[in-house]
């Protein structure tokens, strides 16, 4: 049986820390969807070696982010209506499939954390706080249901989602962080009634809700693109 070495520890430590480098530079917008990048600028500005950059740019890769095409470099790929239609019809079946096994498994301790994260999120005043209470929010619904596969899965869907989210921000808005900070609440109560249908009703209707003001503002953008490009 194989050991992993010191050595190797690191270099999976340091792949790690590019890989959320990298996803940082997304989230921030220092690299924006159909920018083209290259190995040695990644590594230059994440000051990593060339290894694990690569180690991240193929994990990234295949988790959809990244493409890399040869001599054109790699570039961030853009997300589209479809695209997004398709995360969100996921992310309702994976939250769907959860509410029914967070209700038997919650425990007390889950629950508080819940409801501190709650507390986060109606004292966020900036989308990227908001946007990072959600996904801890979300994702500890999803936790207490208590299947790793599940938590693995969704996790790796919450980046997709939250990459989406930044991409598509336009300022903090504290009317609508009000509307949502409700449907969360609801969240809560449905999950503390331990009532699996009160708990799927709300989590359907708070993605719905997410899913409609994203695809607006995807088509949005899209008008203003054709346009500039019949002005052309």
């Amino acid at each position: 049986m194989l050991e992993r070495t010191p050595q190797t520890e690191k270099e999976l430590s340091a792949a790690d820390m590019a890989y959320g480098g990298i996803i940082d530079l997304v989230l921030n917008s220092e690299l924006r969807p159909g920018e083209r990048t290259s190995v040695n600028l990644l590594a230059a500005r994440l000051d990593l070696g060339r290894t694990p950059v690569k180690e991240a740019i193929t994990r990234l890769q295949t988790e959809g982010l990244l493409s890399v095409a040869g001599r054109s470099g790699t570039m961030v790929n853009r997300i589209d209506h479809a695209q997004t239609e398709q995360l969100f019809a996921l992310r309702r079946a994976l939250e769907d499939f959860a509410a029914d096994f967070a209700v038997q498994n919650a425990t007390a301790k889950d629950i508080q954390q819940i409801k501190k994260c709650l507390q986060k999120l109606g004292r966020s005043n900036s989308t990227s706080e908001f946007v990072r209470a959600n996904v801890e929010f979300h994702s500890l619904i999803v936790a207490a249901a208590g299947n790793p596969f599940l938590i693995r899965f969704y996790g790796q869907l919450q980046i997709q989602l939250q990459i989406v989210t930044y991409l598509v921000r336009r300022g903090f808005d504290p009317k609508a962080a009000d509307i949502r900070q409700k449907e969360h609440a609801a969240i809560v109560r449905a999950l503390e009634k331990r009532d699996a249908a009160a708990l799927k009703n709300t989590l359907r209707t708070h993605v719905l809700t997410t899913e409609r003001a994203i695809l607006a503002t995807l088509s949005a953008d899209n008008e203003r693109r054709e346009k500039l490009v019949r002005r052309k």
